[in-house]
């Protein structure tokens, strides 16, 4: 990961399974937070969402897909992907809470 890609004050995650970012130079630039790595439900959370963005919004005939998703949506269907986002995010914070533990 080039350095120059980083500002100042940001948050940078390693979700990659192995070393790709030159952790004395990133922490070299001002107020930067670097996560070396998160564990693999965090991983695969990530995979299985990008999956779903591109089948949603980017595969062929996904606006047509995408339309009918939305009509067939319930209110119960909305509370399952709050309630899978508030789980991401939690394990997320976890892994950052244990990280800094460290």
């Amino acid at each position: 990961l080039p350095t120059e890609w980083i500002q100042p004050h940001s948050t940078v995650v390693n979700v990659a399974s192995f070393k790709n970012v030159d952790e004395e130079a990133l922490l070299q630039i001002p107020g930067v937070i670097y996560v070396p790595m998160v564990g693999k439900v965090t991983v695969a959370m990530l995979e299985r969402n990008l999956m779903r963005l591109y089948d949603q919004f980017h595969a062929p005939g996904a606006v047509v897909q995408h339309n009918m998703l939305v009509e067939k949506e319930t209110e119960t269907a909305n509370r399952l992907h709050w309630y899978t986002a508030a789980l991401v995010t939690g394990i997320f914070a976890m892994e950052l809470m244990r990280t800094f533990k460290h």
